[in-house]
This record gives C-alpha cells, structure tokens and sequence, in this order.
C-alpha cells in the first residue's frame, strides 16, 4: 500500500488537536534530542548504580539503529552502557514452528488467526538468565561508575522482566511500516495486491497489538518509530492527553492507495496522487486495524497505529459499543474502488461469520455495500446469480479458467444490474458480485477485507506479471445459490426512505437489511445539518460538493474540514454535531453508523 507523500500527508492528513502543551509533556522530536535526553536523564539519575532501561517494540522494529544511535551517543558522554539482546530468548524456529503449524498451514494467502501470546514464542528459563545478566551487569560497572543497562527487543518488558527495569520504553509502528519493513515479503516475486504477509496478519501483528496494549498504560515513553531517521518520543502520560484531545474532535486516517490490474484514473485526479503511477485501484479510508493517524501536538506530527489509538481512547470512540461484541476491534470500513477508464473486478464472493470464525479465527463477517459516487453511461455491477445459473457448470467453467487458462463467458452465470450515480447496492456475504469498469464506488463494510474468493479475474495478471490466486474451493463453499436476479432485485436494492428533514435538509435511510450490522444514510442539504451520535460512532464521506466543515455543537473549536470524497469519523464522545457547506451547490454525505 502507498500513502501519500510526507508533504502532502503533513499538510492535509494531519489532525491539529485543541491541547496546550504543558512545561512537564515530553514530546521530542529526532534522534539528537532524544539521545541527549536520555543520556541527560542517565547522568543525573544514576548516582548510587547503573540505571536499568528496557526498550520493547512492535514487530518490524529497526534494532539495529536505534541501538547504534544510543550507543554512540552514550559513548561520547563517556556513559557505561551494556546491551542485553533478548532475541537469543527465543524458542528455536523448530519450536516456534511446530506451534504456528495450526494458524499457517500450507495456504500460501489464508491462515487463522493465533490468539496466543508474545511470551509462547520466549524460553522460560532463557528471560530467567536475562535477571542474571543484569545483576551481573551492575556488579561489572560498579556502583561509583554511572552507567546503564539496556534490555532491547520485542518482549523485553514482559511480566517476568518489568521489575527489572527504572525505565521503561515502548517502540510502536503501523502496520502499513510493519509490512513495508518485512524484507522476506519485499523480495517475493508475485505477492498479491491488498493483501499482507501471512505470518504479519495471522500471528505477528494479533500478538504484538495484545503485547503492547497491556504495556501502554504502565510505560514511561512511547517511541513512534515509523520514521527511521526523524522518530518522535513522548512521555506516557503525554501519550494519554494528545490522545484523549484527539478522541474528543472529528478526525481522518491516513489514507492509504494501491494500484491494481483493474484501477481505474479517478482517485489518481481527485486526490492529485503521482502522475507516474499506472492507475489507483484502491484507496482505503478507514480499514482501521490496517490504518494510522496523524496528530499534531505543539510542533511535532506523531504517528500512531490505530490499534493503538483505539486501545487507549475506546470509550470514548465506540461509545456503548461492549468490547466483546467485535473483539475490541473497530468494525465499519470505508473504501474506494476506482474503474474509471479501468476494468471489471474478479467475479468474488465473500464468507459469512461462521465460515470466516471456523477457518480463519476473525470475529465477525465480510459484507459489504456498494455506493455508486460515479458511473459512465451503461455501467453495471455483477450481483448474484442468473436465474437459470448452473452451479456445477459455473465451477467447472472456472476450474478449467484457473487449471488451464481457458476463458468462460460469466455473464452465462453471473446477474448484473445496471447502476447510476447515487445508488446502493447490497452485498451480503455469500452473494456473487463485482464492480463492472466505469464506476466509483465507495464500499461501506465490515472491517474484515482479506477474504476475497476470486471464483473468475478475466486470465489477467497482476501488475508484476503473475497470475492473481483465485480461491474457487471457498468460493462455492460460501456461495448463496438462492441469491439470483429476481431475488438479488427484490432484496439488494432498497429504495432511500425519508427519516427527517427540515428546510433545505434532509436524511434518508439507504441501506439496511439484516445481515449487516451497520445502516447506511444520505444526508442531502443546501447550507447545513445536524445530527448527533447518541453514543455511537459515525462515518462520513462527502460524495456530492466541494467542501463542508464539521464541529461539535458545544464546542466549536472540536472541528474538522473535509472536501469532496473525503472521510471523516465522528466519535461517540462528540453528542451534537453540524455540518456546514463551505462551497457552491448542494451537498451530499455518507454516513454510516452501527445498528
């Protein structure tokens, strides 16, 4: 996935936090002036013995540099340091092998997610030895010696080695730097598009996120690390009050863009994205666990993974939303699809809550909606099936597509329905489907995105040249047979029905059925309209204007401006909220909430 450039994201993507900054909030920017505040802290506090640090860090963290920059630097304060590695306290990769075999298996694409936890993978008696090795440490550099003791590396602040330590630091990454950072991922030939690397998504990132959301309330500094040469340190009681101020207002995510053999030239325009790039497929909104956001407390930008964001300001995002119900996960997705002058989609389906929760370990479903932003004359969308359908042809004729690479007419088999701008369709799982090319299409969905089952891609490559997997076996696995065209036009598509309006407003209901555990609306207003969370969180895309500004009716310094095609989330906390049209002509705006 690509983000937008430094510039760019430092001029829009950033959110600027209503928070003064206090004289005793730690928020250093750069390896200079964190080095020389640690190295100052180290000099004055180690007085009667070497101070104890523990540096612990998500997966994909850089070791190697952070050490060699607090090494140099204690070196030239003339400091006593020892570094204690505590990768050597791994299990052998037999070990940990034999106790991923369940969660990796043999598919190259899926797996299960690992519920375990970052210490099954450490030998016991290993971090024992580490104990020894700091005592043993102190006794060499002596008690009239100032010195420091760093144990570094993912698991140093575990349960068994936190008292240990005098300080305690966490280095956190986005999963986007995570990805980007996995060297065996960036060298395989013929990786698939939008999706990352098993290991990462199925047992890394779940252990390393559980991990580091049971530090994040006791550490002493946050390290955002995602920028190797420019990282940002802030205290933990910091961390709490930029977040805190943060939750309270509207905010975006960083949004991310990725090319695809279908991406069309839309989003390449609108969002002014490089000029040298063959096309943008995707650009995702808010697919939260994947996502960050962009802060701005005093003069410096911190990164921070959603996962993290959401972990320490969950109440006040989600509300009344009971952790238990998605898994403390973040479960509403916003996404773009561009086919403008691009190509139709696989011929896909997705899989309901209790084929995705017994072979992949997710919580909850992937259904989806499909609303229409833009649409060339004639375009159509492939939903369900046709009525006189033959399942067993239609996996034969895509079994021979994929074994042998013989070409099928779909349409034999595959419904489509003809759209225009401002419509919705819905795609419960289990149900056939496919953007067609000449469309904008923003899907609103769950969270979960991994399980696309290709049944058909039209014998094309992807961009590198390999042929995309296809997952026919799932596929027909999951697939609703009953959802055909008479059924698929009864069902899928709702005509939008009026719930308020008032002069010069109004909200329509446009999508909502059963399947889905989110509704869909369409604010359309003149000037403004307001609206109020109710202790739920909402989502809003401007799909027809130029520009709106959003702010809290209590407080209107809790603001946000968004342009056209833009994503915003609305936090619970906020209550009352207006939006107001800061551009010519009528505007309207995609909310979605949970239902």
């Amino acid at each position: 996935m690509k983000s937008k450039n430094d510039t760019d994201a430092k001029d829009h993507l950033v959110n600027s936090i209503n928070l003064p900054i206090k004289e005793d909030d730690c928020i250093l920017h750069g390896w200079d002036t964190i080095n020389g505040f640690f190295c100052k802290r180290i000099l004055d506090d180690a007085h009667q013995s070497p101070l104890t640090v523990g540096v612990d860090g998500y997966v994909g963290t850089d070791w190697q540099s952070i050490i060699k920059q607090l090494q140099e630097n204690l070196e030239r304060k003339g400091v006593s340091a020892v570094f204690i590695d505590l990768e050597p306290c791994l299990l052998s990769e037999q070990e940990i092998n034999g106790k991923l075999s369940s969660s990796l298996g043999t598919d190259p694409i899926f797996g299960k997610i690992y519920h375990g936890n970052l210490i099954d993978f450490f030998d016991p008696n290993k971090l024992k030895q580490v104990r020894a090795e700091v005592e043993s440490a102190k006794t060499r550099i002596g008690s009239r010696n100032r010195g420091v003791i760093v144990c570094y590396g993912s698991g140093a602040l575990l349960s068994i080695l936190r008292p240990l330590y005098d300080i305690s630091i966490y280095c956190d990454l986005t999963r986007e730097t995570a990805i980007a950072r996995d060297k065996k991922w960036n060298q395989l030939y013929g990786k698939t598009q939008s999706i990352g690397p098993k290991k990462l998504y199925y047992v890394d990132m779940p252990v390393h996120d559980k991990h580091r959301n049971r530090l994040l309330g006791g550490i002493d500094y946050y390290l955002d690390g995602n920028n190797e040469e420019s990282p940002v340190l802030i205290s933990g009681l910091s961390l709490q009050r930029v977040t805190a101020a943060l939750a309270r207002m509207p905010f975006r995510m960083k949004y991310l863009y990725e090319p695809g053999p279908w991406g069309g030239q839309w989003l390449k325009k609108i969002r002014h994205l490089p000029s040298n790039w063959t096309n943008c497929a995707w650009s995702y909104e808010a697919i939260a666990t994947e996502m960050s956001v962009l802060v701005q407390a005093g003069d410096v930008t911190i990164e921070l993974p959603w996962t993290t964001f959401l972990f320490l300001q969950y109440n006040e995002i989600m509300g009344d939303v009971p952790k238990r119900r998605f898994h403390g996960q973040f479960p509403i997705r916003f996404d773009y699809l561009d086919t403008m002058d691009g190509g139709d989609l696989s011929i896909q389906v997705h899989p309901g809550t209790k084929y995705i929760g017994e072979n992949f370990g997710e919580p909850y479903h992937q259904g989806e909606m499909y609303y229409i932003v833009e649409a060339q004359e004639g375009a159509s969308v492939n939903l369900g099936l046709n009525e006189n359908a033959d399942l067993k042809e239609f996996k034969k004729a895509a079994l021979r597509a994929e074994k042998e690479g013989i070409g099928f007419n779909y349409p034999d088999f595959v419904n489509h329905v003809p759209v225009k701008k401002n419509d919705l369709l819905m795609i419960p799982p289990g149900t056939v489907h496919g953007s067609g090319k000449g469309l904008v299409v923003l899907e609103v969905s769950a969270t979960t995105y991994r399980y696309t089952f290709k049944i058909y891609d039209h014998l094309r490559p992807d961009l590198d040249g390999t042929m995309r997997p296809i997952h026919i076996e799932h596929a027909f696995r999951v697939i609703r047979s009953y959802r055909r065209s008479n059924w698929v036009r009864k069902n899928l598509i709702q005509e939008p029905r009026l719930i308020r309006e008032g002069p010069g407003w109004k909200e329509l209901l446009i999508g909502d059925r059963r399947e889905f555990f989110h509704v869909v609306y369409r604010f359309e207003f003149d000037k403004q309209i307001v609206d109020d969370t109710q202790g739920n969180f909402h989502i809003l895309t401007l799909v027809e204007g130029q520009v709106v500004e959003l702010s809290a009716l209590d407080d209107t310094d809790r603001k946000i401006t968004m342009n056209y095609s833009e994503t915003v989330i609305i936090p619970a906390c906020l209550g009352g909220y207006t939006i107001v049209n800061q551009g010519e002509g009528k505007c309207k705006v995609v909310k979605s909430r949970l239902r």
